[in-house]
């Protein structure tokens, strides 16, 4: 048994992703590409199989002619050698298939964690297009198909090949005018169903479009289910995975029907083919042209031909479904935000050395104590945002100036307004804690995607300690902004799970953190403790605890910037103050913006944003703004 070829090299498999050739043929060989080894064993083994085969139809004619001369005892050699010879080729099949197999299982992982790794880091504007089940079902669904390229691909067809040109020399030397009688006839078919086969490529993709659709629909009702119940609008829900389900079983009835046709047209061609080689036979045995034992060879050798022809109607099929997938893999591409750590291959040491050093203090150093009121629009703002960007190089770590200077956010679509955000300017010192208020849909959670990189400016722009936002690498920046929204999802695992995310940290300094937010006892009591499953929705933790976990989360990566989305909504008044007030403590001195309704945040900012419409009405100190803000008392209810 050969070795276990090596998996596909993911940056064959990126590069392929970013530039796939045009033509689906090149694209089934680029796929196979990527992992040499699997593809000259499996050639190999097919090609010996291939070889193995082509002597069984020799030692069957031969036994014929024995039979015909003399009696059953000069059968046992030959047929005994017939026997081996087909054991030997059943054999080298299975570990071919074997091979096969684990190289596409290989080839569907990197491509899954390719696709994975881009679908995360779809910018957030754009996940309108792309919601979490499409993405799901092509890195999932799609991704499994592309097994076949290796099953059921481009090398199989050459061992095919092989097969069938050396069942032509063999036919020809037994009798050449039949055999260019059956080689025109096996051209013809196989032009019947190289038709039939691009017949397949649009449905087989329209099929796996609507699967993807339906796929997307029945995540949003499941995830949505507790809602629907409350509502009574069980059948709401049904009838729109009604609706998809009707979708996806017309395309798929479209795809069933192109394969169901051609399968019987291709079968019905090999069957003519073969029957029509037959009669020509049949006719050079009577006129004595040809000796019965070749005859049976001649017809094993058909036999050979017409196989590898009749399966290439499932091979064409099956390689339109591997087209199809790719194309929504491929897809993925347009979308990506090119400038991200992990989609240009960024050194992940040295981002980890940076989170490492930022670690050593988590206040800023050498910054002005907060001053009471934001600095305000033109010519304050430009003036500001010149002397920033003065000051050269980007700093190793932040601290947390923040100028917006004619800022614009458009909506997408057709809506009755133009701009989510408009025009907003303004210039938050380090250290300061700025409070968001304004109706719903004022802007605040725009101002907050803003600041972390979800969303860019249709216009203006964004400095943060001097260098435009849209400069600082993505990573790097994220790593010490610390964002907590109103949702704080927790995700399936162990509270560890959801405390680290991926990065590294002692038990000690867990246990630390979680003393910091007043969650060591409830987590202590768990018999299990910082290994203690959550839930995929985290029923195990209230409102309030889940907050706490957020923030504790938050404070691993001793965050230079700090945004808040809304994080008490759900609370009530004893957690909402608890909440803030550990904020304050565990992060103070950390440039904040706090987004939120009402009262939230006040007691604690230095300045207020009050937004309305997109557009910044008003800002300065809380007790400013009741003093001259008619918007703002209506807000907090003064």
């Amino acid at each position: 048994m050969p070795a276990v070829p090596a998996p596909a090299r993911p940056n064959r498999i990126a590069q392929l992703l970013d530039e796939p050739p045009h033509h689906p043929v090149a694209r089934l060989w680029a796929l196979l590409r990527s992992n040499p080894p699997a593809v000259a064993s499996i050639l190999a083994l097919t090609m010996a199989a291939s070889l193995v085969s082509l002597a069984q139809p020799v030692l069957a004619g031969r036994a014929v002619s024995l039979l015909g001369s003399g009696g059953f005892r000069q059968l046992l050699v030959p047929g005994a050698m017939l026997v081996g010879v087909a054991l030997m080729s059943s054999v080298l099949t299975a570990a071919g298939n074997l091979v096969a197999a684990q190289a596409g299982n290989r080839l569907v992982r990197s491509v899954r964690d390719e696709a994975s790794a881009r679908a995360l880091r779809i910018p957030a504007h754009k996940l309108v297009d792309h919601p979490t089940a499409d993405l799901v079902a092509r890195c999932g669904i799609d991704s499994e198909h592309l097994v076949e390229v290796f099953t059921h691909g481009p090398v199989q067809f050459v061992g095919g090949l092989l097969l069938v040109v050396g069942a032509l020399v063999r036919m020809t030397m037994i009798d050449p005018v039949l055999t260019a009688t059956a080689l025109v006839l096996c051209l013809l078919a196989l032009g019947v169903i190289v038709v039939l086969g691009s017949m397949l490529s649009g449905t087989s993709q329209a099929r796996q479009e609507a699967q993807g659709e339906f796929v997307a629909e029945c995540t949003r009702s499941l995830d949505s289910v507790l809602v629907l119940r409350a509502f009574v609008a069980d059948a709401f829900a049904l009838d729109r995975l009604s609706r998809s389900s009707g979708e996806l079983q017309s395309a798929a009835n479209a795809n069933d029907r192109a394969r169901s046709f051609m399968g019987p047209v291709a079968a019905l061609t090999m069957q003519a083919t073969l029957l029509l080689v037959v009669g020509v036979a049949v006719v050079r045995v009577h006129q004595s042209q040809l000796a019965v034992g070749s005859l049976v060879e001649f017809l094993m050798y058909t036999m050979l031909i017409v196989g590898p022809l009749a399966g290439g109607a499932d091979t064409a099929a099956m390689m339109a479904e591997a087209n199809g997938a790719l194309n929504r893999i491929v897809e993925l591409r347009e979308v990506i935000d090119r400038r991200s750590g992990i989609a240009d291959g960024s050194d992940a040491g040295t981002l980890a050395a940076f989170t490492d050093a930022a670690r050593v203090d988590h206040r800023p150093t050498g910054v002005a104590q907060p001053t009471s009121s934001v600095l305000l629009v033109e010519p304050t703002v430009a003036e500001a945002a010149e002397a920033l960007m003065a000051t050269g190089a980007l700093p190793p770590l932040l601290r947390g100036n923040v100028v917006f200077d004619e800022v614009c956010v458009r909506y997408r679509g057709d809506t009755s307004r133009e701009f989510a955000l408009d025009h907003v300017s303004f210039h938050a010192e380090p250290g300061q804690w700025i409070a968001l208020t304004g109706p719903s849909g004022s802007g605040k959670s725009t101002m907050l995607a803003v600041l972390e990189k979800f969303v860019q400016p249709s216009s203006g722009r964004v400095l943060v300690d001097g260098v435009p936002l849209d400069e600082h690498d993505d990573d790097t920046y994220r790593s010490q902004v610390g964002y907590i929204d109103q949702s704080c999802p927790l995700f399936s695992g162990t509270v560890r799970d959801n405390l680290l995310l991926g990065r590294r940290a002692s038990d000690e300094r867990c246990w630390e953190l979680l003393e910091q937010v007043g969650l060591a006892a409830t987590v202590g009591s768990r018999s299990n403790g910082l290994d203690a499953a959550v839930g995929e929705s985290a029923y195990a933790f209230s409102g309030g605890e889940r907050q706490r976990l957020a923030i504790a989360r938050a404070l691993l990566g001793n965050p230079r910037m700090l945004l808040l989305d809304e994080i008490t909504s759900g609370l009530d008044a004893l957690n909402r103050q608890q909440v803030m007030d550990l904020i304050k403590q565990t992060m103070g001195g950390v440039t904040t913006f706090a987004s939120g309704h009402g009262h939230f945040g006040m007691d604690h900012a230095d300045a207020v944003l009050v937004l309305e419409n997109g557009r910044l009405m008003d800002a300065g100190s809380p007790e400013e703004l009741r003093g001259r803000s008619e918007l703002f008392r209506s807000l907090v209810k003064v």
